[in-house]
């Protein structure tokens, strides 16, 4: 008996097409989920490096801030300016951090006709981005500051100055900003002859205080004080700056009263004081001129003798308004 031979079942070729679509359909899908996962991993990698970066040109940042040597390039710059101007500029130490104040050991300046500035310790807070723009917004404050010229030589123990400058350039006439100097200990170690009084030596500047506007090339002094003891003085008026600051002009009112103690000691002073013109019980002279060759308005100073270089003239009324620019 013949066996029937068993035939397999007839597949429609529709049946193929939806077998092969739903393939690829999943194939895709696994390529797309594929894709996406090694898009997020792309993203992670970059971020990671991007943190990776920013780390390290911030840690770079840091190293350099806190590593630059900053004094030693300031020391150049000092070298440099010695060299360019004339004057001799030393420290002995210089500490000059990217923030916090700056501060110099043993600081001299040297002039080109032989006088002297020291100070012991010098502080100042000052901002290298200001100074960058030309602009001081700060204050100094000074140690045993010593000046030391061929009349006269003065010493102080400390010296405060605050200063805001809005601008400052190579021509002081420009400059604009205000200040205040405040000092304290001062004695006087040498001194020329100074017509009635005689030598300085020895007397004290016990304290005073200077307050200040600059303002297109003036000084402007709108209130000094100094209580020394010999007496104690009071001043304002203008200063006209010049780039050389022995040819700025004075132009000032100074009125002093006389300690008890000098006057007692110092008789003839005290006679010849009530010769000289008077404000509301003070002497108050004009001083004008230049710093390096001052003139007060004194007619009866010459039959007194002026030994000092100090020179008379026929008196003129002050500017008025002093304290405006």
């Amino acid at each position: 008996m013949a066996k029937e031979e068993e035939k397999e079942p007839i597949v429609p070729d529709d049946e193929f097409l939806e077998d092969d679509i739903a393939l690829e359909s999943l194939l895709d899908e696994e390529i797309d989920e594929e894709f996406e996962e090694q898009e997020e991993e792309s993203k992670l990698d970059s971020r990671k490096i991007l943190t990776l970066v920013s780390l390290g040109l911030f840690s770079f940042v840091l190293f350099v801030l806190f590593t630059f040597p900053l004094d030693e390039m300031i020391r150049s710059i000092l070298v440099s300016t010695s060299k360019e101007s004339g004057l001799i500029v030393e420290a002995k130490e210089i500490h000059f951090p990217i923030f916090g104040r700056k501060s110099f050991d043993s600081f001299s300046i040297q002039f080109q006709n032989g006088n002297v500035i020291k100070a012991e310790e010098l502080s100042v807070s000052i901002s290298l981005i200001d100074l960058i723009k030309q602009r001081i917004d700060g204050d100094a404050e000074v140690g045993f500051f010593k000046f030391e010229g061929s009349e006269i030589s003065l010493l102080f123990k400390s010296i405060s100055f605050p200063l805001h400058l809005a601008s400052f350039e190579e021509k002081i006439g420009k400059w604009n900003g205000e200040g205040e100097i405040e000092f304290s200990g001062g004695k006087f170690l040498e001194s020329m002859e100074i017509p009635m009084l005689g030598s300085l030596k020895g007397q004290e500047l016990k304290k005073g205080s200077i307050q200040f506007k600059i303002r297109a090339g003036k000084l402007l002094v709108e209130k000094g004080n100094i209580d020394s003891s010999i007496a104690k003085i009071q001043f304002q008026g203008v200063i006209r700056l010049a780039d050389v600051i022995s040819l700025s002009q004075l132009d000032l009112k100074v009125c002093a009263v006389l300690n008890e103690k000098f006057a007692l000691e110092r008789q003839d002073i005290a006679g010849l004081a009530t010769l000289l013109p008077q404000e509301n019980g003070k002497i108050c002279v004009p001083i004008r001129g230049s710093f390096s060759s001052p003139k007060v308005d004194i007619p009866n100073l010459n039959q007194f003798g002026s030994s000092s270089g100090i020179k008379t003239e026929t008196p003129t009324n002050l500017e008025p308004n002093l304290t405006n620019p």
